[in-house]
Order: C-alpha cells, then sequence, then structure tokens
C-alpha cells in the first residue's frame, strides 16, 4: 500500500491541526453537544472533511479513495481529538468504511464511494448486550428467504448509529452457530428500532433492536457463507488504532492547555506553574503523552507495513493508551481545581472524550487479559 512520505504527513498534520484550530471553537463543540441538535453533528465540517480527502485518506485509490496508510488516518483522527470533533470520523470512515474495504465484493464497491464522498453517514453495529467486550460473539441471527434474508437481535449502542443512512450489521447466517457476516441495513428498514442517546462524552449514537428486518439478497458483503470473524477483528483493530490516535491528539491538547492555565493562575502572589510539585506532575502528564504516543506509532507501522505481530503491538497500545488518557484527564482536572469540573471549561469535557477513547473496544484490562493467554 503506498503511504505519504514524511513531508507529505507533515503537511497533512499541519493542515488538520490549522483546520481544527481556526475552525472548530469550543463554543461550536457545546452548541452540537446540546440535546436539542439532532445529528450530534456539523453537517457542514463533514462536507469539508469529504472536499479536503480526509473521509478516503486510508480507501484504496480504486474506489476514489488517495491509497495511503492508517498511519494518515490516524493524523486526522489525532487532529480530531485535540478540537473534541463530533463528527462519525470513528464510526463512518474507520469502521464502516474499513468493513466495506476489506469484505465488499466489486459489485459493491459504490457503497464505499458513499463513505469517501460524505454522501451517507455509515455505522458498524456490532457488539451486543450479553457479549462485552468479546469480539466473537453474535447472537444476531439472519434467516434467508426466497428473496433475501430477515435479521433478529440487538446491537448494543453504536456511535453516530441515529443519524446514519446505512447501518452494517453483523449477524450469523441461518442459526446460532452459523458463520458471522456483515449486512448492510437501511436506517429506516420496517422492524428496526433505534434507541438513541448521548455517550459519556455527548457524541451521540443509538442502541439497535432488529426485528424481523427484511433486507435484499445483496444486503451481504462479500461472499455468501464465508465466515466473517476475522474480518471484524480487523475492523476492530482499526477502530482501537483510530481512538488510540483520538486520544492521544486529546491528551496533548488538555495537556498544554494545562500548562497555560497554571502560567496564568496565582496562588501566594506567584504562577501555579512556579510551584515545583506542580511541574512534576505536568512532567509526569508529558512523559504519559510521549508513552502513548510511541506506543500507538509503534502499532500503525507495524498495521501499515502487515507485520505478523501487528495485533499484538495494536492490543499493547490499547493497554498504554487506556492508562495515559486515566492519568492525563485526571491530573488536568485536578490540576484546573473545582473549575475542571464545570460543563464552561473545556478540561472536563476532554477528561470525558478521553474516557471513552479508554473504554471503546476494550479497556486496558481486557487487553491485558487477552495478550496474557495468547500462545508463546
Amino acid at each position: 500500500m503506498p503511504q505519504f512520505s514524511s513531508d507529505e504527513r507533515q503537511l497533512l498534520h499541519d493542515s488538520v491541526q490549522d483546520f481544527f484550530a481556526n475552525q472548530y471553537s469550543f463554543e461550536q463543540f457545546r452548541e452540537l453537544s446540546a440535546t436539542s441538535h439532532e445529528s450530534g453533528f456539523s453537517q457542514d465540517a463533514w462536507r469539508q472533511y469529504g472536499e479536503l480527502g480526509w473521509l478516503g485518506v486510508a480507501a484504496p485509490e480504486t474506489a476514489g479513495g488517495t491509497g495511503a496508510g492508517l498511519t494518515e488516518l490516524a493524523i486526522i483522527m489525532a487532529g480530531a481529538g485535540s478540537a473534541l470533533a463530533m463528527e462519525p470520523l470513528l464510526s463512518s470512515t474507520v469502521l464502516a468504511g474499513g468493513a466495506l474495504e476489506l469484505v465488499a465484493s466489486p459489485d459493491q464497491a459504490h457503497h464505499l464511494d458513499t463513505v469517501i464522498s460524505g454522501e451517507k453517514v455509515w455505522a458498524f453495529c456490532h457488539a451486543e448486550p450479553d457479549g462485552g467486550y468479546a469480539r466473537e460473539y453474535v447472537g444476531c441471527v439472519a434467516t434467508a428467504t426466497a428473496d433475501g434474508y430477515v435479521i433478529n437481535g440487538q446491537k448494543t449502542f453504536a456511535l453516530h448509529a441515529q443519524a446514519a443512512d446505512q447501518l452494517i450489521v453483523t449477524a450469523r447466517l441461518g442459526d446460532a452457530n452459523g458463520p458471522v457476516s456483515l449486512f448492510v441495513v437501511s436506517s429506516d428498514s420496517p422492524g428496526l428500532r433505534l434507541h438513541a442517546a448521548p455517550s459519556l462524552d455527548e457524541r451521540r449514537g443509538a442502541a439497535l433492536v432488529l426485528d424481523s428486518v427484511s433486507v435484499g439478497a445483496d444486503a451481504i458483503l462479500g461472499q455468501t457463507g464465508q465466515d466473517q470473524t476475522e474480518a471484524v477483528n480487523a475492523v476492530l483493530d482499526r477502530g482501537v488504532l483510530a481512538v488510540c490516535a483520538e486520544a492521544c491528539g486529546a491528551m496533548a491538547a488538555v495537556t498544554e492547555q494545562t500548562v497555560e492555565y497554571l502560567k496564568v493562575r496565582k496562588q501566594f502572589g506567584q504562577p501555579l506553574a512556579k510551584f515545583q510539585v506542580l511541574q512534576h506532575r505536568l512532567v509526569d502528564m508529558n512523559i504519559s503523552c510521549e508513552e502513548a504516543r510511541a506506543a500507538t506509532h509503534a502499532a500503525l507501522t507495524a498495521a501499515d507495513n502487515g507485520e505478523p505481530d501487528a495485533r499484538t503491538k495494536i492490543w499493547r497500545a490499547k493497554v498504554q493508551v487506556g492508562r495515559s488518557a486515566r492519568y492525563v484527564g485526571s491530573q488536568a482536572v485536578q490540576l484546573h481545581g473545582g473549575m475542571g469540573m464545570t460543563d464552561e471549561l473545556v478540561i472536563g469535557h476532554y477528561y470525558k472524550r478521553l474516557s471513552m477513547c479508554e473504554s471503546l473496544f476494550g479497556d486496558a484490562d481486557w487487553y491485558l487479559r487477552q495478550l496474557a493467554n495468547q500462545p508463546d
């Protein structure tokens, strides 16, 4: 897969940071997070993402994408994290786009076109109420009919599902022991109920109930009857890398803002930044950021290069980022004092976003258990 040069990556990084610094304010975030805002994200910003080519940066050139790698996609996710962006980059571009890229047949390529252009919003719906973080757990069942399939089951909260035009739903084909398949389900399908709700970090999403939802024969992605468990694993690994990058961006931003706050906030006639004990805490925050960034970079490099131990490095990165996110977020709130807990200050919102990044697709403890159970 062709990837950007170091100079090209730097140019992408600079343009992403410039966009979010100048066109994505905290006031805009607060407006979008208001419960009265139906979609929960900016349609104008989403259109600009598509025009800038961000939505297809990691998609194949044959599909109209840039044909770069996950590292380039991570640069965009880090920028989104630094600005607390509300748009469905994770759900539509990373997860649904990744699933279509990995599984869809050539005659289903038009689906990926709508992801890259931003014409449609997609959501990837895999986790289920009884499954916890287990990736192989799929209780939904799709039964073949004369002209397609009927899907029954439930899915837990999926980011941006409430605003999606199309959903990718995992289900077992035939019965509870059948192969795992991926189905494209329109959000207005009869029998589909969406229970919309805000997440901890104020992004919106929905849980799904599929009650005899009928889809056409062409709704199944890829080859009929082929078990797609490994493809689901690959999609979720992409999601892990994306939230690691997003968390790194958020941690860098919250650390920088904490430094600036301690420079202007005074106690005993001196800026708080003059107190050595607080300087030590800032150093520890920076070290945690660098540890997370290094682990994420190593995982991205392994994934882009197709290294055999890429999954292990991705899971290790999730552990490190989870630990760093919790530490940096909590330190930032503490160093801001009581103000850090207020809705009017951005720091508390960063803490919520970091908490989401820590838990999405499995927390640090879950990945540690998976790593411990890997064969030598």
